[in-house]
């Protein structure tokens, strides 16, 4: 066979072989690539965690969730990877022994914390345990050296003393979530007529489902409903979910029993018409009733602690000051304390405490309206 035959041959031969050169080539997105394969490790590692759990709680199992579903897998896989070197290390090695606690498990999740639950008990132990050492060194070299007690009372003293600082700030890190839930959860009841009254008003307007919840995300106020639109929002645009179990998953998570009601009623709502008008209305009328009839019901008070104060604070004074001042025109008694020094008290310590007692008081009244 002559060789151009053969050259013409190589050459149709080799022709598609230079796009298939030109695909095997390395993309762009390799470090894209590169952050889904440590996200994938992240994933195995804490499916691996889940598995090494004992079991899972009662009511867990009862209600159909899993607490390491794919999407919460997918939400606490990027919160995992934003922890620094020593929250992952207490994560990885205390998260699976950590004791199944339901009730405070849904607390927490309704405190509004960047941490996953388990990340943030993790830390917490961990930090308590490390917080104990130095606690049971100082004490035993105290003791030891300084107040001169025996190794072994030292030791024993040092112990005691060590597990109490753990005690002390596990509970301060088991607390705070519980406040946290407190006042997150009278900051959404108090403005919810508000909130509710904007959530109204867009609907009235034909505005769909996602778009009240992203007004309500951008003009709230009240911190605590624009961190749960967002949540909504975050469910629904990122993780794929639909309008129904995106309402469901934040009412689970809001901190106030009433709003986790309305959720629901509105996603029930969604289910069966399609529109939430008319239940946002109408729970917009009646909590501006309810709160229509809290404020009356304030003022009412504020009134008669107005007078209270008047009656402590202005007249009684007045009135013990006659009092004190006759009594010092009739004779002393040796049992009896000056009367001079009696008014000096009342007047330049009875008067300002009373005072400051009843001013925070009344804001505590105020803050609640």
């Amino acid at each position: 066979m002559p060789d151009s035959e053969k050259t013409g041959k190589t050459k149709k031969a080799r022709r598609p072989l230079g796009p298939l050169f030109k695909r095997k080539m390395p993309e762009p997105e390799e470090a894209k690539d590169e952050n889904d394969r440590k996200e994938n490790e992240l994933v195995i590692e804490l499916d691996r965690a889940a598995r090494s759990k004992a079991k899972l709680s009662k009511s867990s199992q009862e209600s159909g969730t899993q607490p390491y579903s794919k999407k919460r897998n997918k939400q606490d896989t990027k919160q995992i990877a934003r922890l620094n070197s020593f929250q992952k290390f207490a994560y990885f090695h205390l998260s699976p022994s950590l004791p199944t606690l339901p009730g405070y498990r849904e607390a927490y999740e309704q405190a509004g914390l960047p941490l996953i639950y388990e990340s943030y008990l993790s830390t917490a132990l961990f930090l308590s345990f490390i917080a104990s050492i130095p606690t049971f060194g100082l004490s035993l070299l105290f003791e030891n050296r300084l107040l001169k007690v025996p190794l072994l009372y030292s030791a024993i003293g040092s112990v005691v003393l060590g597990f109490v600082a753990f005690a002390v700030s596990l509970l301060v890190w088991l607390l705070y979530p519980l406040e946290r839930r407190r006042s997150f959860k009278s900051k959404l009841e108090r403005q919810l007529a508000y909130s509710f009254g904007i959530l109204g008003a867009l609907a009235a307007a034909g505005i769909g489902v996602d778009r009240l919840f992203e007004r309500l995300a951008a003009s709230e106020t009240n911190p605590v409903v624009a961190e749960l639109a967002r949540r909504f929002l975050r469910d629904v645009k990122v993780f794929g979910l639909d309008i129904e179990s995106a309402l469901r998953e934040v009412a689970a998570h809001s901190p106030s029993l009433a709003f986790s009601k309305m959720l629901e009623s509105m996603a029930v709502a969604f289910r069966t018409t399609g529109s939430m008008h008319d239940l946002v209305t109408f729970e917009s009328n009646r909590l501006f009733a309810e709160k229509k009839d809290t404020l009356k019901k304030s003022v009412n008070d504020l009134a008669v602690m107005a007078e209270l104060y008047i009656t402590l604070v202005v007249v009684g004074p007045i009135i013990f000051i006659v009092m004190l001042t006759i009594f010092t025109i009739l004779p002393s008694s040796g049992n009896i304390p000056s009367p001079v020094l009696l008014i000096n008290i009342l007047v330049f310590i009875g008067i300002p405490s009373i005072s400051v007692a009843f001013t925070l008081f009344l804001d505590s009244m105020v803050g609640r309206m």
